[in-house]
């Protein structure tokens, strides 16, 4: 008999008597976990052999064992199975998704530096799904889920949504932005406490970021006296093209207006004696079903957002 006929032969329902069989090593323990009789599975079992022209089992005086051709197809079997149960979950949650609306919430800064591309590949890969993006203050946030006005808030961590489900998307490194003129340009990293003779331009207090840079600050002085503070992201890289200074801002906001503009001539170094990073969170409501759309996109955030 040819393999070709052999394999054509063979049926999922003899493969999952095989499987059954070779994990309980008892044709009773098997029977019953397949809710069949011994007789019928120990049919299944000797058709299959038969149609594979090999003995797979060995009856010992308290259990079958495999013989050595069925130890070297148990693998195969097992990734049938395991194959057959991930199409099937796949396929699963793609009808859930159909015509689905995913509902986001960002805070400015990353609906901008981040979400465009995320979304566009996420769409590439769900086209079913309708996405709905907002962008607000990140205080604003966390009662935006609450009330049910979108699945899912993307944001910093922070201590103001205990009541949420906090799910851990992506760790965020702090870097420094200069421009490519400038001394610390030619080196590798900087140490934060080499910036403290720079001048400095940082969010104004009160953001997230702010509370970090000063942290990172607070063992060499009690307060920053930087150059300038800004409401935005923008507007400190803008300053840093002019050449006024230096700031710390999130990898990824250096690396999107990098990418905006190649010939911004802005430099991003690393940040080391302290390295300090943040994370970035998605906020669900807690004890809620997480919808196929909603957890499809946190699983393409995870992977994507460092390439994004």
């Amino acid at each position: 008999m040819s393999s070709q006929l052999a394999t054509s032969n063979l049926s999922l329902r003899q493969l999952r008597a095989f499987l059954a069989v070779a994990q309980e090593s008892s044709m009773t323990r098997a029977a019953a976990k397949l809710h069949l009789t011994p007789s019928a599975l120990s049919m299944l079992v000797r058709a299959m052999e038969d149609d594979l022209g090999a003995r797979l089992f060995e009856r010992t005086t308290r259990r079958l064992v495999l013989t050595e051709a069925g130890q070297q197809f148990l693998p195969t079997v097992e990734r049938v199975f395991e194959e057959l149960e991930q199409g099937l979950s796949r396929l699963h949650a793609a009808q859930h998704m159909k015509d689905s609306l995913l509902r986001l919430v960002a805070t400015p800064l990353l609906a901008s530096a981040l979400f465009p591309q995320l979304i566009a590949s996420f769409r590439l890969q769900h086209p079913q799904v309708r996405v709905e993006l907002l962008d607000g203050p990140v205080d604003s946030l966390p009662a935006l889920v609450r009330q049910g006005h979108v699945d899912m808030a993307v944001c910093t961590a922070n201590d103001d949504s205990v009541d949420l489900l906090a799910t851990p998307l992506y760790a965020d490194t702090l870097m420094l932005a200069c421009h490519t003129s400038h001394p610390l340009a030619e080196q590798r990293e900087v140490a934060w406490q080499d910036l403290l003779s720079e001048p400095l331009i940082l969010l104004r207090h009160g953001s997230g970021l702010r509370t970090l840079v000063d942290q990172a600050f607070a063992r060499w002085s009690r307060r920053i006296q930087p150059a300038y503070e800004v409401s935005q992201v923008a507007t400190a890289l803008g300053l840093v093209v002019a050449g006024e200074g230096v700031s710390v801002l999130p990898s990824y906001a250096i690396s999107r207006a990098q990418a905006l503009s190649p010939s911004s001539s802005i430099a991003t170094l690393a940040l080391v004696s302290p390295t300090v990073s943040r994370q970035i969170v998605a906020l669900t409501k807690s004890g809620a079903d997480i919808s196929p759309a909603a957890q499809a996109f946190m699983e393409h955030f995870k992977k994507h957002a460092g390439k994004a």
